[in-house]
């Protein structure tokens, strides 16, 4: 028997994908989200069950004294609260951490303000990672980071051996918003001021021909949170990069929101960060992320579930279409998805069904949030918008010169839903000289 629209599949954190990506300013724990090892029963060693444990006494024993909250080690670096960084910082509070280093929470003592400073290892790849951040992100200092949607950079040092990059200090991310709302999905009139942000802030970057390459939720900071509607602003270049210089085979993206471009080896640009916005905007929209898989053939058989198969003019130009499909000689579609089954029995990977709502098409979402928050006559306009942005095709799919135009967008809410016309005042375009 299959779920029906809006059903919670599972309880919260009760067989689900780990959530890929965490924290803010750039810092994720888990690289790409991938998952290596056939998820399924494994046996475990006493030994290794005695080394879980003491793991388990040693983060227990630390928690209790508060140490993770005052003092974090980087390679030899260690950084406690209170301790100085370069010649103008003090450390008053850690904010993340994850592959790349952590960021804190400082005083600066020269500009008497708050920021936050995202310090790097000193292992040559790190900071040859941090270097190519600091040339994106001088690109974009010429924009205005408050019109055009994007953290303010103030600059970067070095302190010992670590690049530190400082930015203007955020309340929190999308992600933390949405959990604080117990992942109930966001009436309209927060839907979209923030879709027009995230975009106007993409269409900025792809005027300077940059793709970000890992929007997400974790990604897009909210400025206030007690500020409405919302402003947000798009963070973390760790990973953007010229468009010209995106290579089909280079994996890009977070998992949950990876384009089906990417996962196929088929030649792509920025487009692909249009396919995350679309994603985020069902995810703020429902509560729950759409595509949340284990690995890359979970993404693509819920995007099949939901969606369709792609064309085959899309599947053909793929190098790496015949490691998920198998070609059809007689068939309506010359590639055929590998059942689950196949696929296991091709690679040893075991596939899982970790959504939390299964949608059979896209236009369950708007059954959904009448479901969640009733009827609204825009709920449509969203649907129809995130079927522009997750379109199959790369080439089919909304840019950031057509979200605005999207009548969604332009048409302006019911006064008895907006009383104090704040909306539009997001939804005034910047153009940058």
């Amino acid at each position: 028997m299959q779920p029906t629209i809006g059903t919670v599949l599972r309880k919260e954190g009760e067989g689900v994908a780990v959530r890929p990506v965490l924290l803010n300013y750039g810092i994720r724990s888990l690289k790409g989200g991938n998952v290596s090892q056939p998820v399924g029963f494994q046996s475990v060693t006493s030994s290794k069950r005695r080394n879980v444990k003491k793991c388990w006494y040693v983060f227990l024993l630390v928690g209790f004294f508060g140490i993770f909250d005052v003092c974090k080690i980087v390679d030899d670096l260690q950084i406690f609260k209170g301790s100085s960084l370069g010649l103008f910082h003090n450390v008053e509070a850690f904010l993340g951490e994850g592959t790349f280093g952590f960021v804190t929470k400082c005083h600066n003592f020269e500009t008497d303000e708050a920021v936050a400073i995202k310090i790097s290892k000193s292992d040559p790849s790190f900071l040859q990672q941090a270097r190519r951040e600091i040339a994106i992100l001088k690109q974009l200092q010429c924009l205005d980071p408050d019109t055009c949607n994007i953290v303010r950079w103030n600059g970067y040092f070095f302190h010992k051996d670590h690049i530190c990059l400082s930015f203007e200090l955020l309340d929190q991310s999308l992600f933390a918003y949405m959990k604080e709302r117990n992942n109930f999905g966001l009436p309209v009139m927060e839907l979209r001021p923030i879709i027009y942000q995230i975009n106007m802030a993409l269409g900025h970057l792809k005027s300077k021909g940059i793709a970000h390459t890992d929007l997400k939720p974790d990604n897009v900071m909210v400025v206030d949170r007690h500020q409405k509607p919302l402003r947000v602003k798009l963070i973390d270049f760790g990973l953007a990069c010229p468009a010209s210089e995106l290579t089909p085979g280079f994996i890009a993206q977070s998992l949950w929101y990876r384009a089906p471009e990417v996962m196929l080896h088929i030649p792509y640009n920025e487009a692909i960060d249009m396919w995350s916005l679309g994603l985020i905007a069902a995810e703020l929209a429902t509560g729950y992320p759409l595509y949340p898989g284990n690995m890359p053939y979970d993404v693509l058989n819920f995007i099949i579930e939901t969606q369709g198969l792609p064309g085959d003019y899309v599947l053909e130009r793929g190098m790496n279409v015949e490691y998920f499909f198998f070609r059809q000689g007689n068939s309506q579609h010359r590639w055929r998805l590998k059942s689950p089954g196949e696929f296991r029995y091709a690679t040893g990977l075991y596939a899982t069904d970790t959504r939390y709502i299964r949608f059979k098409c896209l236009d369950e979402i708007e059954q959904l949030m009448r479901m969640q928050m009733g009827h609204h006559h825009h709920h449509h306009l969203l649907v129809s918008l995130i079927k522009g942005l997750l379109n199959l095709d790369a080439d089919q799919r909304l840019t950031p010169m057509d979200v605005p135009q999207h009548p969604f967008i332009t048409l302006n809410l019911d006064i008895a839903n907006n009383p104090v016309g704040t909306e539009q005042e997001l939804l005034e375009v910047c153009v940058q000289p």
